[in-house]
Protein backbone atom coordinates (compact mmCIF):
# COMPACT_ATOMS: atom_id res chain seq x y z
CA UNK A 1 0.00 0.00 0.00
CA UNK A 2 1.22 3.72 -1.02
CA UNK A 3 -0.08 5.75 1.94
CA UNK A 4 -2.15 9.32 1.23
CA UNK A 5 0.56 11.57 0.30
CA UNK A 6 3.47 9.33 0.03
CA UNK A 7 5.20 9.72 -3.60
CA UNK A 8 6.54 6.32 -4.09
CA UNK A 9 9.57 5.26 -5.21
CA UNK A 10 11.08 2.03 -6.99
CA UNK A 11 14.54 0.36 -7.29
CA UNK A 12 15.16 2.38 -10.47
CA UNK A 13 14.41 5.61 -9.00
CA UNK A 14 15.65 4.47 -5.61
CA UNK A 15 19.28 3.86 -7.23
CA UNK A 16 18.92 7.56 -9.25
CA UNK A 17 18.59 9.02 -6.26
CA UNK A 18 21.94 7.29 -4.54
CA UNK A 19 23.98 7.66 -7.82
CA UNK A 20 24.42 4.10 -8.49
CA UNK A 21 23.02 1.66 -11.33
CA UNK A 22 19.72 -0.10 -10.39
CA UNK A 23 21.79 -3.24 -10.73
CA UNK A 24 24.10 -2.26 -7.63
CA UNK A 25 20.92 -1.25 -5.77
CA UNK A 26 19.47 -4.54 -5.57
CA UNK A 27 22.63 -6.68 -5.68
CA UNK A 28 23.82 -5.34 -2.64
CA UNK A 29 20.38 -5.40 -1.03
CA UNK A 30 21.34 -1.47 -0.68
CA UNK A 31 17.65 -0.73 1.14
CA UNK A 32 18.34 -2.87 3.89
CA UNK A 33 21.42 -0.91 5.21
CA UNK A 34 19.24 1.77 5.68
CA UNK A 35 17.75 1.59 9.07
CA UNK A 36 14.66 3.24 9.21
CA UNK A 37 13.73 2.74 5.56
CA UNK A 38 9.83 1.21 5.64
CA UNK A 39 8.87 -0.87 2.59
CA UNK A 40 5.60 0.00 1.15
CA UNK A 41 4.92 -3.26 -0.72
CA UNK A 42 2.84 -5.86 -0.02
CA UNK A 43 4.60 -9.29 0.79
CA UNK A 44 5.03 -11.09 -2.36
CA UNK A 45 4.42 -8.27 -4.68
CA UNK A 46 7.31 -8.49 -7.25
CA UNK A 47 8.28 -4.83 -6.95
CA UNK A 48 9.80 -2.63 -4.23
CA UNK A 49 8.47 0.63 -2.69
CA UNK A 50 9.58 3.32 -0.87
CA UNK A 51 8.84 6.59 0.24
CA UNK A 52 10.50 8.68 -2.17
CA UNK A 53 10.90 11.70 0.56
CA UNK A 54 12.45 8.55 3.30
CA UNK A 55 15.13 8.28 0.08
CA UNK A 56 16.14 11.69 0.01
CA UNK A 57 16.49 12.11 3.69
CA UNK A 58 18.12 9.25 3.72
CA UNK A 59 20.92 10.45 0.93
CA UNK A 60 21.44 14.01 2.39
CA UNK A 61 21.97 12.06 5.61
CA UNK A 62 24.76 9.56 4.19
CA UNK A 63 26.40 12.57 1.91
CA UNK A 64 26.82 14.55 5.52
CA UNK A 65 28.03 11.91 7.43
CA UNK A 66 30.83 11.17 4.96
CA UNK A 67 31.85 14.61 4.47
CA UNK A 68 32.30 14.56 8.12
CA UNK A 69 33.81 10.90 8.32
CA UNK A 70 31.04 9.82 10.70
CA UNK A 71 28.42 6.64 10.50
CA UNK A 72 25.04 8.13 9.82
CA UNK A 73 22.31 8.96 11.60
CA UNK A 74 19.21 8.24 10.03
CA UNK A 75 16.20 10.22 11.31
CA UNK A 76 13.53 9.35 8.04
CA UNK A 77 10.10 10.99 8.01
CA UNK A 78 7.43 8.59 9.05
CA UNK A 79 5.10 7.16 6.58
CA UNK A 80 1.80 7.76 7.83
CA UNK A 81 0.29 4.85 9.82
CA UNK A 82 -3.94 3.48 9.39
CA UNK A 83 -6.32 3.53 6.23
CA UNK A 84 -6.90 6.86 4.76
CA UNK A 85 -9.25 7.28 1.58
CA UNK A 86 -6.52 8.10 -0.81
CA UNK A 87 -4.32 5.60 0.02
CA UNK A 88 -3.14 3.82 -3.65
CA UNK A 89 -3.56 0.21 -3.21
CA UNK A 90 -2.23 -3.05 -5.86
CA UNK A 91 -4.71 -5.30 -7.22
CA UNK A 92 -4.46 -7.68 -4.38
CA UNK A 93 -5.14 -5.34 -1.65
CA UNK A 94 -8.27 -3.64 -3.68
CA UNK A 95 -9.85 -7.00 -2.85
CA UNK A 96 -9.00 -6.79 0.94
CA UNK A 97 -10.32 -3.41 1.32
CA UNK A 98 -13.77 -4.48 0.75
CA UNK A 99 -15.85 -5.17 3.69
CA UNK A 100 -15.54 -9.62 4.06
CA UNK A 101 -19.09 -9.78 3.35
CA UNK A 102 -18.60 -8.69 -0.20
CA UNK A 103 -15.10 -10.22 -1.52
CA UNK A 104 -14.89 -12.74 -4.08
CA UNK A 105 -11.82 -14.87 -5.03
CA UNK A 106 -8.46 -13.90 -6.05
CA UNK A 107 -9.08 -15.13 -9.00
CA UNK A 108 -12.40 -14.07 -10.13
CA UNK A 109 -10.93 -10.27 -8.49
CA UNK A 110 -8.32 -10.86 -11.11
CA UNK A 111 -11.01 -11.33 -14.12
CA UNK A 112 -12.57 -7.94 -12.91
CA UNK A 113 -9.40 -5.88 -13.85
CA UNK A 114 -10.42 -6.32 -17.70
CA UNK A 115 -13.95 -8.33 -17.49
CA UNK A 116 -16.50 -6.86 -19.84
CA UNK A 117 -19.89 -8.11 -17.86
CA UNK A 118 -18.10 -6.52 -14.10
CA UNK A 119 -15.05 -4.79 -14.63
CA UNK A 120 -13.15 -2.25 -12.09
CA UNK A 121 -12.66 1.23 -12.48
CA UNK A 122 -9.31 2.10 -14.45
CA UNK A 123 -6.39 2.68 -12.15
CA UNK A 124 -5.29 5.81 -10.29
CA UNK A 125 -1.87 5.10 -10.89
CA UNK A 126 1.04 3.18 -12.62
CA UNK A 127 4.79 2.33 -10.93
CA UNK A 128 7.43 1.70 -12.77
CA UNK A 129 5.55 1.68 -16.54
CA UNK A 130 6.70 3.51 -19.81
CA UNK A 131 4.64 5.28 -21.92
CA UNK A 132 4.35 4.21 -25.43
CA UNK A 133 2.63 6.26 -28.53
CA UNK A 134 0.82 7.44 -25.72
CA UNK A 135 0.00 4.10 -23.98
CA UNK A 136 1.42 3.02 -20.57
CA UNK A 137 2.90 -0.23 -21.12
CA UNK A 138 4.09 -2.36 -18.05
CA UNK A 139 4.09 -1.24 -14.19
CA UNK A 140 2.03 -2.13 -11.16
CA UNK A 141 -1.22 -0.55 -11.30
CA UNK A 142 -3.07 1.23 -8.06
CA UNK A 143 -6.30 2.48 -7.20
CA UNK A 144 -7.35 4.65 -4.38
CA UNK A 145 -9.15 3.44 -1.69
CA UNK A 146 -12.28 5.23 -1.88
CA UNK A 147 -12.40 4.69 -5.72
CA UNK A 148 -12.68 1.12 -4.91
CA UNK A 149 -15.02 1.93 -2.23
CA UNK A 150 -17.29 3.59 -4.36
CA UNK A 151 -17.58 1.32 -7.44
CA UNK A 152 -18.06 -1.87 -5.00
CA UNK A 153 -21.11 0.43 -3.55
CA UNK A 154 -22.70 0.06 -6.95
CA UNK A 155 -22.08 -3.25 -7.85
CA UNK A 156 -24.40 -5.76 -7.24
CA UNK A 157 -24.30 -7.91 -3.87
CA UNK A 158 -22.18 -11.56 -3.88
CA UNK A 159 -24.98 -14.13 -5.46
CA UNK A 160 -27.76 -10.87 -6.02
CA UNK A 161 -29.63 -9.66 -8.61
CA UNK A 162 -30.22 -5.90 -8.93
CA UNK A 163 -31.72 -4.20 -5.80
CA UNK A 164 -30.81 -7.70 -4.00
CA UNK A 165 -33.15 -9.86 -5.88
CA UNK A 166 -32.36 -13.77 -5.44
CA UNK A 167 -30.65 -15.31 -8.54
CA UNK A 168 -32.45 -16.61 -11.55
CA UNK A 169 -35.25 -13.60 -10.97
CA UNK A 170 -36.72 -12.86 -13.95
CA UNK A 171 -37.65 -9.51 -12.51
CA UNK A 172 -35.21 -7.11 -14.62
CA UNK A 173 -36.20 -3.40 -13.38
CA UNK A 174 -33.58 -1.73 -13.15
CA UNK A 175 -32.64 -0.30 -9.85
CA UNK A 176 -33.35 3.44 -9.12
CA UNK A 177 -30.42 5.73 -8.36
CA UNK A 178 -30.41 7.51 -5.48
CA UNK A 179 -31.72 11.21 -5.20
CA UNK A 180 -28.72 12.59 -3.88
CA UNK A 181 -26.26 10.95 -6.25
CA UNK A 182 -28.42 11.85 -9.24
CA UNK A 183 -28.48 15.36 -7.58
CA UNK A 184 -24.71 15.51 -7.53
CA UNK A 185 -24.29 14.23 -11.00
CA UNK A 186 -26.62 16.81 -12.41
CA UNK A 187 -24.39 19.65 -10.24
CA UNK A 188 -21.52 18.35 -11.80
CA UNK A 189 -22.57 18.63 -15.02
CA UNK A 190 -23.91 21.91 -14.55
CA UNK A 191 -20.86 23.17 -12.92
CA UNK A 192 -18.34 21.90 -16.03
CA UNK A 193 -21.05 23.87 -18.25
CA UNK A 194 -20.04 27.04 -16.46
CA UNK A 195 -16.25 26.01 -16.21
CA UNK A 196 -14.65 23.83 -18.38
CA UNK A 197 -11.73 24.00 -16.74
CA UNK A 198 -13.48 22.77 -13.47
CA UNK A 199 -11.00 20.77 -11.40
CA UNK A 200 -12.04 17.82 -8.65
CA UNK A 201 -10.60 20.14 -5.95
CA UNK A 202 -13.05 22.95 -6.96
CA UNK A 203 -15.97 20.47 -7.19
CA UNK A 204 -15.02 18.75 -3.86
CA UNK A 205 -15.45 21.77 -2.04
CA UNK A 206 -18.52 22.91 -3.88
CA UNK A 207 -20.34 19.33 -3.13
CA UNK A 208 -18.89 18.63 0.34
CA UNK A 209 -17.57 15.36 -1.17
CA UNK A 210 -13.90 13.61 -0.74
CA UNK A 211 -11.36 14.87 -3.63
CA UNK A 212 -11.39 11.14 -4.98
CA UNK A 213 -15.17 11.25 -5.73
CA UNK A 214 -15.37 14.54 -7.19
CA UNK A 215 -12.74 13.14 -9.63
CA UNK A 216 -15.40 10.31 -10.66
CA UNK A 217 -18.30 12.27 -10.85
CA UNK A 218 -16.51 14.57 -12.96
CA UNK A 219 -14.73 11.87 -15.29
CA UNK A 220 -18.24 11.01 -16.19
CA UNK A 221 -19.16 13.82 -16.49
CA UNK A 222 -17.29 14.62 -19.05
CA UNK A 223 -17.18 11.45 -21.20
CA UNK A 224 -20.98 12.75 -20.92
CA UNK A 225 -20.76 15.82 -22.41
CA UNK A 226 -20.98 16.64 -25.52
CA UNK A 227 -18.25 19.84 -25.64
CA UNK A 228 -15.87 17.64 -25.03
CA UNK A 229 -12.77 16.14 -25.28
CA UNK A 230 -12.19 18.14 -22.57
CA UNK A 231 -10.05 15.89 -20.69
CA UNK A 232 -7.13 16.70 -23.22
CA UNK A 233 -8.07 20.37 -22.12
CA UNK A 234 -7.71 20.47 -18.60
CA UNK A 235 -4.36 18.03 -19.11
CA UNK A 236 -3.12 20.87 -21.29
CA UNK A 237 -4.01 23.80 -18.88
CA UNK A 238 -2.42 21.82 -15.96
CA UNK A 239 1.29 21.65 -18.42
CA UNK A 240 0.71 25.32 -18.76
CA UNK A 241 -0.19 26.17 -15.59
CA UNK A 242 2.64 24.63 -14.32
CA UNK A 243 5.18 26.14 -16.26
CA UNK A 244 3.72 28.91 -15.66
CA UNK A 245 4.65 28.54 -11.99
CA UNK A 246 8.11 27.16 -12.68
CA UNK A 247 9.62 30.58 -14.44
CA UNK A 248 7.94 32.26 -11.35
CA UNK A 249 9.37 30.16 -8.76
CA UNK A 250 12.51 28.64 -11.08
CA UNK A 251 14.70 27.15 -7.96
CA UNK A 252 11.65 26.39 -5.14
CA UNK A 253 8.91 25.03 -6.84
CA UNK A 254 8.49 21.55 -5.66
CA UNK A 255 5.90 18.50 -6.47
CA UNK A 256 3.95 19.35 -2.75
CA UNK A 257 3.61 23.10 -3.57
CA UNK A 258 2.72 22.40 -7.18
CA UNK A 259 0.20 19.75 -5.95
CA UNK A 260 -1.43 22.37 -3.74
CA UNK A 261 -1.69 25.22 -6.31
CA UNK A 262 -3.18 22.58 -8.91
CA UNK A 263 -5.47 20.58 -6.58
CA UNK A 264 -4.06 17.33 -7.87
CA UNK A 265 -2.06 13.93 -5.77
CA UNK A 266 1.27 14.80 -5.74
CA UNK A 267 2.07 11.72 -7.63
CA UNK A 268 0.54 13.45 -10.55
CA UNK A 269 2.26 17.28 -9.25
CA UNK A 270 5.85 15.58 -9.62
CA UNK A 271 5.06 13.90 -13.03
CA UNK A 272 3.53 17.99 -14.29
CA UNK A 273 6.79 19.62 -12.50
CA UNK A 274 9.54 16.91 -13.95
CA UNK A 275 7.94 17.25 -17.59
CA UNK A 276 8.29 21.22 -17.02
CA UNK A 277 11.65 21.28 -15.95
CA UNK A 278 13.18 19.33 -18.64
CA UNK A 279 11.43 21.45 -21.67
CA UNK A 280 12.60 24.55 -19.53
CA UNK A 281 16.70 22.94 -19.21
CA UNK A 282 16.39 21.92 -22.91
CA UNK A 283 16.01 26.07 -23.75
CA UNK A 284 18.63 26.85 -21.55
CA UNK A 285 20.91 24.33 -23.22
CA UNK A 286 20.07 26.17 -26.28
CA UNK A 287 21.47 28.99 -24.91
CA UNK A 288 24.38 27.74 -22.94
CA UNK A 289 25.31 23.69 -24.23
CA UNK A 290 28.07 23.73 -21.51
CA UNK A 291 25.57 23.78 -18.40
CA UNK A 292 26.85 21.73 -15.82
CA UNK A 293 25.33 18.83 -13.52
CA UNK A 294 25.82 21.94 -10.77
CA UNK A 295 24.69 24.30 -13.22
CA UNK A 296 21.34 22.25 -12.96
CA UNK A 297 21.62 21.72 -9.52
CA UNK A 298 21.62 25.31 -8.61
CA UNK A 299 19.11 26.69 -11.45
CA UNK A 300 16.44 24.52 -10.47
CA UNK A 301 17.08 24.29 -6.53
CA UNK A 302 17.74 20.42 -6.35
CA UNK A 303 18.81 19.40 -3.03
CA UNK A 304 20.35 15.74 -4.66
CA UNK A 305 23.01 15.99 -7.28
CA UNK A 306 21.53 12.84 -8.93
CA UNK A 307 18.56 14.49 -9.41
CA UNK A 308 20.06 17.06 -11.14
CA UNK A 309 22.13 14.59 -13.45
CA UNK A 310 19.24 12.57 -14.20
CA UNK A 311 17.50 15.67 -15.18
CA UNK A 312 20.26 16.19 -17.46
CA UNK A 313 20.75 13.13 -19.04
CA UNK A 314 16.81 12.48 -20.03
CA UNK A 315 17.31 15.98 -21.74
CA UNK A 316 20.20 15.29 -23.70
CA UNK A 317 19.18 11.51 -24.67
CA UNK A 318 15.97 13.10 -25.77
CA UNK A 319 14.95 13.39 -29.07
CA UNK A 320 14.09 17.17 -30.06
CA UNK A 321 10.93 18.16 -30.55
CA UNK A 322 9.60 18.48 -34.71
Amino acid sequence: MIPNDIIPADDQVAADIFGVSVGHWRDTKRWEQIRGLKLLNRTGSRRRIYSKEQLLAAHAEEERAKALNEQPKYDLPPVPAGEHPGDLLDLEEALQALPESRRVTLSTWKTYRYGTKTRLPDPDFNLGGKEVDGEVVGGDDFWRRQAILDWDATRLAPGKGAGGRKAGSKDSAPRKPQPQAQERRDRTTQLLAQDPGLTAAKLAKELGVHPVHAERLLSAARKESNTLPLTAQQAQERRERTRQLLDENLDSLTGPKLAKQLGVHKVHAESLLSAARQEKLRELLAKNPKMTVEDVQSTFGLSVTAHARTLLDKVREAPAKP
